[in-house]
């Protein structure tokens, strides 16, 4: 766990140097000053380029309200005129005219209203220009619009009157041309000159029929005289042809009735224009109110359109305000580019400051860790607060640590060394007893063998003498002594191949234990590994600066692959040491059975 905790220490330190190569306290310190300047820069042309839009848009829609306000009232200029000429025109039965004048008044009544009360797409009047401007041009056209309204519910009767003014046009002719076949018949006839005188007289009383009957259907202040005026003369013209018929030949009141007869369709169109002429009187004045009204509408319509045309005209200083924000918005940009382009200057300037403090640090780096590559594990690199303060502490660290590991494989060299020479003596002691006691079983066995050579040539002679069989018995005493004296060596071996079995298997341990160093050493010569190519990594980051301190990473990081060669090796010593000794063991065990 110690060991892991190193190593992640060591790590950290290295993921510190990043850190402390990028935010440096200068550094920190230029960035906030920075930012505090553009921060400022920037709320203020964003300020002042949405103070710009704002009013620019305001104009924008004031501008385009006013517009609007405008078109619509200069449409109602036209309107208004054009009511006027049409309710002369339908007046006098123009049939086109009723189409336009009907038009023209919705539209009026439209575009009033819209600018009275609003619409979806334009907002009502301002509260002045209606009090001053619109709701005088409202009031009068309210009476207008009745007036006009008067007119259109008496179409039926002015088209009447001008359909019965054309066709009355169109009988006239015929009727003159009657009366002068009735003339020339009586003439024909030498009839009396005042009966010829009268008959003559028709055709200027159809004359005047047919000049009353156009001018009642112009209209003006004859209209109602020449009304009056043919309608006496309709009933002089069918009264003088009666008095002639009476008079006249037959040849002659022929003609007479002819003419009678194109009177009679003459007279009734009269008599059709007459029953209407109340609506064409009404309507004639209204069309008269109309006129007269016309220029009063005129110039308030007029007075309208030149209101909206100076609607927001009074407010001067709205229109400097563009140019105003415009100015602020263009002196914060340029001041935040200068910001901007200052703060890189000096950043640049820190920059370079930092990179020759880091090179020298590297180099002195350098110069301190030299003889590392050569193999020596005393030397002590200086810790500072620069750049290389973390990787001077890491390197150190990891120094410190294969200075220990070395010490420690010393040691664990020379316990190996000490106990193989002890296992050396222990095994050559064994072997010098194993042969001593060989020779006293040989011994014992020759003299076993001898005895029973005498105990059978005892059992022969069995009938020997008493001298004999003494002889025997003192034999046997002293085959059973060596016997007792062999089984104590075989005990006394025994006791020995223990102790030395037990001395070898602590001597595994050892090895085991010397096993378990060398895969800490393995794992810290990884460690080293890692930690010199985090170095490279940072060198390369430093870029030509750290150019030199990479070689010292390389010489570090082929350390660490010879320190893990080492250990693969000892692991292999250990291992074959760990094998003869558990050899050597069950050997003995096998003995001692």
């Amino acid at each position: 766990m110690a060991e892991e905790e190193k190593g992640n220490l060591a790590d950290d330190s290295l993921a510190d140097i990043g850190t402390e190569a990028t935010t440096g306290p200068a550094e920190q310190g230029a960035i906030g000053k920075l930012f505090s300047n553009l921060t400022f820069m920037g709320i203020g042309m964003v300020v002042s380029i949405i103070g710009l839009i704002a009013i620019l848009t305001w104009q924008t829609n004031a501008t385009a309200l006013k517009a609007q306000y405008t078109e619509e009232a200069s449409l109602l200029l036209m309107l208004s005129q054009r009511v006027a000429k049409d309710s002369r025109e339908a007046v006098l039965g123009n049939e086109a005219a009723f189409k336009t004048l009907s038009h023209s008044r919705k539209r009026i009544n439209t575009i009033l209203d819209g600018l009275s009360n609003g619409t979806d797409s334009m907002p009502a009047s301002p509260a002045e220009i209606k009090a001053a401007a619109l709701d005088p041009v409202v009031k009068l056209w309210a009476n207008l619009d009745k007036d006009v309204a008067a007119i259109e519910a008496n179409q039926d009767a002015l088209l009447s009157i001008r359909q019965n003014v054309s066709e009355i046009n169109q009988l006239s002719p015929l009727l003159l041309a009657t009366s002068d076949e009735v003339v020339e018949a009586l003439i024909e006839e030498e009839a009396s000159p005042k009966l010829i005188s009268r008959a003559g007289s028709q055709r200027t009383w159809s004359q005047r029929i047919t000049k009353d009957v156009n001018v009642f259907a112009l209209g003006g202040l004859d209209a109602a005289v020449a009304a009056t005026q043919f309608g006496k003369d309709a009933k002089l013209f069918k009264r003088i042809n009666r008095g002639l018929r009476r008079k006249a030949s037959p040849a002659v009141i022929a003609k007479i009735e002819a003419s009678d007869e194109v009177f009679d369709q003459l007279n009734d169109r009269i008599t059709q224009a007459q029953q209407v002429v109340t609506e064409f009187f009404v309507s004639q004045r209204s069309a008269q109110r109309i006129a007269e009204k016309s220029d009063s509408m005129l110039a308030r319509v007029e007075f309208l359109v030149a209101s909206y045309q100076n609607l927001y005209s009074n407010i001067k200083y709205v229109q400097f305000l563009p140019f105003v924000f415009g100015a602020a918005a263009l002196f914060f940009f340029l001041m935040f580019i200068r910001s901007v382009i200052g703060s890189a200057r000096q950043r640049e300037a820190e920059s370079n400051e930092l990179n020759k403090q880091n090179q020298a640090a590297i180099l002195k780096l350098l110069d301190e860790m030299g003889d590392l590559a050569d193999g020596d594990l005393t030397i002590e690199a200086e810790v500072t607060d620069q750049v290389t303060g973390a990787i001077a502490d890491s390197m150190n660290y990891a120094v410190l640590e294969m200075r220990t590991l070395v010490t420690q494989i010393n040691e664990a060299s020379e316990q190996v060394g000490t106990e193989s020479e002890t296992t050396r003596q222990r095994t050559d002691s064994l072997k010098n007893q194993s042969d001593d006691n060989a020779e006293d079983i040989g011994r014992a066995t020759e003299n076993i063998v001898e005895m029973a050579s005498s105990m059978g040539q005892l059992s022969e002679s069995a009938s020997g003498s008493a001298d004999v069989a003494q002889g025997s018995v003192v034999l046997a005493k002293q085959g059973t002594e060596a016997v007792e004296t062999t089984i104590r060596g075989m005990n006394s071996m025994r006791d020995k191949i223990q102790e030395t079995s037990k001395r070898i298997k602590r001597l595994g341990e050892s090895s085991q234990q010397i096993g378990e160093i060398v895969g800490l050493i393995d794992d810290i010569a990884e460690q080293t590994n890692i930690l010199s190519l985090n170095a490279s990594i940072q060198a390369a980051m430093a870029g030509e600066a750290g150019r030199g301190f990479a070689v010292v990473a390389d010489e570090v990081q082929r350390l660490a692959e010879r320190s893990a060669e080492a250990t693969k090796q000892i692991s292999e010593l250990v291992g074959n040491i760990q094998s003869d000794s558990n050899e050597a063991v069950v050997s003995m065990e096998e003995s001692t059975r």
